[in-house]
């Protein structure tokens, strides 16, 4: 139960933290502390709504749990870097703190001995439509995973490598890319089809050989970026599925 559970409070982060927190908010949220109060209603609003579907005292009471811990390491980050640019360490340490709170949460979830069970009609529901809904609801969490939030870490920990020319414009199609890329990877995680990854590498790498052959420099962004999304990927899949 325990992966389960780890897995909604996951859910949760990543639509708190990353889907329903613009890019503009998150800006703000460095030099404002009336923003950083703003994504934390915002993220308590979606643990609530996200643990409806239990309507258990405990489920209730763990993801508000949950919601006030990450505003409390939201705020003392805001006390400790206000005015700072976040770079990769920032943000790979705020993200290992809250993965640590809702490690902790869940622990302390399992051990105390209460039930993770959807309500009646809504597990009778899931269960006429798929023969696991747990599995189903591991599936919603890991799409969310390997869109969104696989490409802001990406961005966040390629950023220092990135050619100069590439730093002057916003690759959307790139990022869009490599969400696809993450996409078929997990497919062909899921179908065992392992040795097919390589094929998916080699045609991206083909795209852009002949960058990739003239500028080191390029080469080297390119291969530790695409090596982060295959690892993001296959992370994402064992944890979820």
């Amino acid at each position: 139960m325990f992966k389960l559970l780890f897995g909604f409070f996951l859910t949760i982060h990543l639509l708190g933290d990353f889907y329903f927190q613009s890019d503009k908010l998150s800006e703000k949220k460095r030099n404002g502390y009336c923003y950083v109060l703003l994504h934390g209603l915002i993220y308590f609003l979606i643990s609530f709504a996200c643990a409806i579907p239990f309507w258990s005292i405990p489920v209730l009471l763990s993801a508000s749990a949950l919601a006030v811990l990450h505003f409390v390491v939201d705020s003392i980050k805001f006390l400790w870097a206000r005015g700072k640019a976040q770079n990769a360490a920032t943000y790979i340490a705020d993200q290992i703190i809250h993965l640590g709170t809702m490690f902790t949460v869940a622990s302390l979830f399992v051990y105390l001995g209460f039930d993770f069970n959807l309500l009646p009609s809504i597990g009778n529901y899931l269960a006429a439509i798929t023969e696991n809904p747990g599995a189903m609801l591991g599936w919603i969490g890991l799409i969310l995973a390997v869109h969104k939030p696989a490409n802001i870490t990406i961005k966040q920990l390629v950023a220092q490598y990135k050619p100069a020319e590439e730093a002057n414009h916003a690759n959307r199609t790139g990022a869009f890319i490599g969400t696809v890329e993450r996409f078929t990877i997990i497919l062909l995680l899921s179908v065992a089809q392992y040795s097919a990854i390589g094929l998916v590498l080699t045609a991206k790498s083909v795209a852009r050989y002949k960058k990739i052959a003239e500028e080191k420099q390029f080469a080297e962004y390119y291969l530790l970026g695409t090596l982060l999304s295959t690892l993001l990927a296959i992370a994402a899949y064992l944890l979820f599925v």
